[in-house]
């Protein structure tokens, strides 16, 4: 009898600790930032073309770039927006607008100088890469 007792109070026992609630893990803080930029480049025989839409982040990075590299003769202030342009009898040699997270050029290879070209096709890819890189 003894024993019958003692069974029943271990199994008693053992299943009063099977029903208690499990320690639940803390949730960990996370925080979680995205990122998005697009690049596109055209490099034809007759005009090449750069389009980005980026973080507001390289704002600043892409703008002095650009002022680095471009004519301020050429610049116009539109607000926030910038637009450098250049024209030969009427006709639009080049145009670079830039607005926050926004950049377009476009250059028409036939009213361009080489070392203007070559210019440019070197800026957009210091361009790409500071749009790219995180």
């Amino acid at each position: 009898m003894k024993i019958i007792t003692v069974l029943i109070f271990m199994a008693i026992s053992f299943l009063a600790n099977c029903q208690s609630k499990p320690a639940v893990p803390k949730t960990p803080k996370t925080t979680t930032t995205s990122s998005s930029s697009s690049v596109s480049i055209q490099n034809s025989d007759s005009s090449y073309s750069f389009k980005a839409n980026f973080d507001s982040d390289k704002n600043e990075k892409v703008k002095r770039i650009l002022t680095e590299n471009l004519d301020k003769k050429q610049m116009i202030n539109k607000g926030q927006n910038l637009v450098w342009q250049k024209s030969d009898d009427n006709e639009i040699a080049y145009t670079v607008t830039f607005k926050n997270g926004s950049l377009k050029m476009n250059v028409d290879k036939e009213l361009s100088s080489g070392n203007a070209i070559k210019k440019f096709i070197e800026l957009g890819e210091e361009l790409r890469e500071t749009i790219s890189n995180n």
